[in-house]
């Protein structure tokens, strides 16, 4: 367990020199036969509120979008840590969103910047061939929590996620990618995995401004499974049972508030699969996202 943990924290602290060394790293993909429209802004406030857009070059138009909220702790990561970037292959563009991080602003506002970005994907869609009527939000980790809460509040009218309440009920949200994604704050406390989420060195607690255990009432508004109702879209997660940053209890547990509610929702558990990795892009789970996505946009 020790060797375990030691090599967990060496690959932890590898990833945030990465993101020290932002500047000097290309946050993008090379993707055959797509365009890549890069940075484009959908904000003023703060440089990160910008978009990535693929566009697959022979895709028919007007094609499916997928919202990408990339993961990181809501305190850093990368545009370019798209799980399921093989999508654009198969006549998807996809819209990788960045957002301001907890250092710089507090929880909504990374709710309400991808708000943002999604309005200004529909917004925009005519002008990059984008079909509105099948917009797909999707993300991994801090990503996943962010688009199923998106996904989830939607139709909650909770005006503190949007700059603008105007633009609240504008775009409709067709499903929801959830990768390993937090969904219940106040179910995960102390060291029930990896991390200790009460601490006040906690990615959740530099999210919210203030340990769980001290404001359960702010853990409850940044939790996904809050807003379960039967109008949410469906949902389809994916998450390995070894998981030591986020428990997959919490998605065992938001698939069943899903299913309460009457909403399509699909677990797939990876058998000893840990916090990200290929696994979630294999051809396997290739396959089922593809066919999730063929049977909810009815293609």
């Amino acid at each position: 367990m020790g060797r375990k943990l030691t090599a967990f924290y060496l690959g932890l602290l590898a990833v945030f020199v990465l993101q020290q060394a932002n500047a000097q790293v290309v946050d993008t993909l090379a993707l055959n036969n797509v365009k890549l429209y890069r940075s484009i802004p959908y904000g003023k406030t703060d440089p990160n509120q910008n978009i990535d857009l693929y566009v697959p070059l022979n895709a028919a138009k007007p094609m499916p979008t997928i919202l990408w909220i990339h993961g990181g702790a809501w305190e850093g990561g990368f545009k370019n840590w798209i799980d399921v970037a093989y999508l654009t292959q198969h006549g998807y563009a996809i819209a990788s969103i960045e957002y301001r991080f907890s250092q710089t602003a507090k929880f909504p506002a990374q709710v309400i910047d991808c708000n943002e970005a999604i309005y200004f994907m529909w917004k925009n869609a005519a002008k990059y061939g984008l079909d509105t009527s099948r917009f797909v939000i999707g993300g991994a980790s801090a990503g996943g929590h962010l688009a199923s809460l998106i996904g989830m509040s939607a139709n909650n009218h909770m005006a503190s996620f949007y700059n603008d309440v105007k633009k609240e009920s504008k775009v409709s949200l067709k499903a929801v990618l959830d990768f390993y994604g937090p969904a219940d704050f106040n179910a995960t406390h102390g060291k029930a995995v990896a991390l200790d989420h009460d601490s006040q060195a906690s990615v959740i607690t530099k999210l919210l401004g203030a340990s769980i255990l001290d404001r359960p009432d702010l853990a409850k508004i940044a939790s996904p499974v809050t807003y379960v109702d039967k109008h949410d879209p469906p949902v389809l997660i994916l998450h390995g049972d070894a998981d030591e940053l986020v428990p997959f209890f919490e998605s065992q547990l938001f698939n069943s508030w899903l299913k309460l509610a009457g909403v399509k929702s699909q677990l797939v558990k990876l058998p000893g699969i840990g916090h990200a990795g290929p696994a979630f892009s294999d051809p396997e789970h290739q396959k089922i996202v593809l066919d999730f996505l063929n049977e909810v946009l009815k293609k």
